[in-house]
């Protein structure tokens, strides 16, 4: 979504510039600002003349998005007519439309002296300063917007994002709850909140507003992807695997959706089978993947299929060495099962030697286990 300021409404102009406001993923706005009093077309007797005629020419260039053009009319309506309320905030506007922020926040500070009274105008420099990355003065500008307007949805949600920004979670989650008692169905606040109640460490009002979110809109695949990663986080599988069935469904040619399912599924005892179906789904989407290949093949060898983890493991062996421990060893457990213990053994060697802390000790001890069956199996042979 984009930041917008709307300062002459009746044009419906919007501002859509890259700025990286908002705690809201991609999500920011300077807000509202004040109706213009001037109409397109509508040339107050009063004000006819020099000024007013700058001003409507700026506002033809504007519908024309030729925000350049449209300044230089600007600067000169505001030249001869100083308290050109309207002008100076349209020069605000097409000045933050061209990201000239400083020059945005200069004419919008003139307009607000001239109408001291349009919250429009202060959410407007606000936003300038936050573009600018001028946390201290855009938090200086939101202050005076929601002091005037306790339950302003930009302002609160902007302090927000100014709050995290500055890793204050406290304050950031203070103002995100105004926020989103401003606007109750804003599901992107929503998730901001979940992920700094998990930076808090607090499980409970994560797993709430990651639930709201996905409640709020229960299209949105991002949302639904994080729910489940949460339940997976927690080994709650059961709660994970209706999410990851649906995102699967929903989009079955994206290999992130049947990878996650697969990933959930491999940890059942019952359904571990569709699990090693959803992972050769992602491998066929994705092209072999050394860390699936791994997955993959432990699952294959709980579910007894040992040529299959055997043939699998050696695809991910065959991309590249980053997982070269887990599908080793997978490889070695999967010999070993079938009573090629030399091979095994050669498998669990390389682990073994290898620098991943993780694997070693394992391997060692697999290493010593293979050489005992190794010479087990001999021993039955001569009929000892």
């Amino acid at each position: 979504m984009k930041h917008a300021i709307g300062i002459l409404s009746v044009l419906l102009l919007v501002l859509s510039v890259g700025c990286a406001g908002g705690g809201n993923k991609g999500v920011g706005a300077a807000g509202e600002a004040a109706k213009a009093r001037t109409r397109v077309g509508e040339v107050p007797a009063a004000s006819a003349g020099t000024a007013e005629s700058d001003f409507q020419s700026a506002v033809r260039s504007i519908s024309k998005g030729d925000y350049q053009e449209a300044i230089g009319s600007l600067k000169s309506a505001t030249s001869l007519k100083p308290d050109y309320t309207d002008a100076w905030a349209a020069l605000g506007d097409a000045s933050m439309k061209l990201k000239d922020y400083q020059n945005g926040i200069a004419a919008y500070r003139r307009a607000l002296e001239l109408a001291p009274g349009e919250n429009g105008y202060l959410q407007a420099i606000a936003y300038g300063y936050l573009c600018l990355n001028n946390l201290d003065k855009a938090e200086e500008f939101y202050l005076k917007l929601v002091e005037r307007d306790t339950l302003s949805y930009e302002g609160n949600r902007e302090l927000g994002f100014i709050y995290q920004k500055k890793d204050d979670a406290d304050y950031a989650i203070k103002y995100y709850l105004v926020a989103l008692r401003a606007k109750p169905a804003d599901a992107a606040t929503m998730e901001t909140l979940a992920g700094l109640y998990d930076k808090k460490g607090n499980e409970r009002k994560k797993f709430e507003y990651l639930q709201k979110a996905v409640e709020t809109e229960p299209d949105n695949h991002d949302y639904r992807t994080q729910l489940g990663l949460a339940y997976m986080k927690k080994k709650d599988y059961a709660d994970a695997i209706p999410l990851f069935e649906g995102l699967a469904r929903d989009r079955p040619d994206e290999a992130v959706y049947h990878q996650n399912l697969g990933l959930a599924l491999s940890q059942t005892a019952d359904r571990r089978a569709e699990g090693a179906s959803e992972l050769e789904r992602t491998l066929q989407l994705k092209g072999d993947d050394p860390y699936i290949c791994g997955v993959l093949a432990r699952v294959y060898n709980d579910l007894k299929q040992y040529d299959k983890a055997i043939e699998t493991a050696k695809r991910g062996l065959a991309v590249d060495g980053s997982q070269e421990s887990m599908l080793n060893y997978e490889l070695g457990t999967a010999l070993s099962r079938l009573g090629r213990y030399d091979e095994a053994i050669a498998a669990f060697q390389k682990v073994a030697e290898g620098k991943d802390a993780a694997w070693t000790d394992a391997a060692k001890k697999q290493v010593s286990r293979q050489e005992a069956l190794k010479k087990r199996g001999a021993a039955a042979k001569r009929g000892e």
